[in-house]
């Protein structure tokens, strides 16, 4: 008996498929290869470079849909695709929201893409160090007392700068919201031909698990992982309490 695409279901059903751990390991290998490749740099959103993979972009418009933020902070806006994409989210869904993108030194191209894109008048950049009182008071400044705001960190992925930004965004999460936690799979690319040994203790994964110790109000939602291959795994942070 064959389908509508032709195929013979009596063979498709005595087909061999993947465990859940094959599929896992399977899943955390093309990570590993294809960053390694560097495929994910050739990413792009509205012909500005995004620097992340397509699996975590769709996740992250999934949460948006979601949670449906008026502000989504950020940090690390490198050649600004990401703060376009979030803001085009924004726009595609009808929020009146706003994207605020924050960068130790914002580079010129990153300000160009923005400015140039149909979505500019959402962004808002702040240059400084993500950690400093002078840029919460911007951002606070920024927010004007607004609770529905959804944080992604993608800047420094050292553990002590990821860990600080993890204590001081946290603030701004509310109950029943995300804190967003970039680049955890570094820890699993320490081994690679381009990583560092190093980043099995010096990384955001590290960071995670700590800041996740001291606050008991916040957990890692891993359903959020369920495309596997990610470069974020256990970085949705959920506010519980």
């Amino acid at each position: 008996m064959t389908n509508a695409n032709g195929k013979d279901e009596s063979v498709m059903a005595t087909q061999p498929g993947y465990s859940q751990e094959e599929t896992e390991r399977l899943a955390l290998q093309w990570t590993r290869a294809m960053w390694n490749a560097d495929l994910w740099r050739r990413v792009t959103w509205l012909g500005v470079p995004v620097m992340q993979w397509p699996t975590d972009l769709l996740v992250m418009q999934e949460l948006i849909a979601r949670l449906r933020p008026q502000v989504i902070i950020e940090t690390g806006l490198y050649l600004g695709g990401t703060a376009v994409y979030y803001a085009s989210l924004l726009e595609l869904l009808r929020i009146d929201g706003k994207v605020i993108s924050i960068d130790i030194q914002i580079n010129p191209v990153a300000r160009q893409h923005v400015e140039n894109s149909a979505f500019a008048s959402r962004v808002h950049l702040l240059e400084g160090d993500s950690k400093s009182e002078a840029v919460h008071r911007e951002i606070e400044k920024l927010l004007g007392g607004e609770k529905n705001v959804l944080v992604c960190l993608d800047s420094d992925h050292s553990y002590r700068h990821t860990l600080g930004e993890l204590r001081v965004f946290s603030r701004y999460i509310p109950v029943g919201g995300y804190l967003v936690l970039f680049d955890t799979i570094c820890e699993a690319l320490a081994s690679t031909p381009k990583g560092s040994p190093d980043w099995v203790q010096d990384s955001p994964m590290a960071a995670l698990r700590q800041f996740l110790s001291e606050n008991p109000n916040f957990s890692s939602d891993e359903t959020w992982g369920k495309l596997l291959v990610t470069f974020l795994p256990k970085g949705f942070l959920r506010r519980t309490g």
